[in-house]
């Protein structure tokens, strides 16, 4: 399995959020891009930032627009009928860089989907 990261994508109009869970990353970019595209939503890439915090793994997230996430850290580990996480991990607090490794693969599936 690949190691934990949080990956953070930008594209012009947007912030998705992704990470490695029960796939990696990738594969869960690269299925949302083919989603955009087959919906006639153009993606134009800014940039690409990835954390070594954890994803959140709790009900396989496979993405997460980023204004979402602390939600989604919110109710990490708790069940549909339960309160939020008292002590949620906060995404305020999460170190992102930039990472051109990153860059070049979410460029790369992005042209394969076009």
């Amino acid at each position: 399995m690949a190691a934990n990261k949080t990956v953070r994508v930008t594209f012009a109009d947007c912030v998705m959020m992704f990470g490695n869970s029960y796939k990696p990353w990738e594969m869960q970019y690269d299925e949302y891009v083919w989603m955009c595209m087959r919906n006639d939503t153009p993606l134009q890439l800014v940039k690409v930032e990835t954390s070594h915090s954890k994803w959140v793994s709790w009900g396989g997230l496979k993405w997460c627009p980023e204004d979402r996430f602390q939600y989604q850290l919110n109710r990490e580990g708790c069940q549909d009928n339960e309160p939020d996480n008292p002590k949620p991990r906060q995404y305020s607090k999460m170190n992102f860089s930039q990472d051109e490794r990153a860059l070049r693969k979410a460029r790369a599936l992005l042209q394969s989907a076009s």
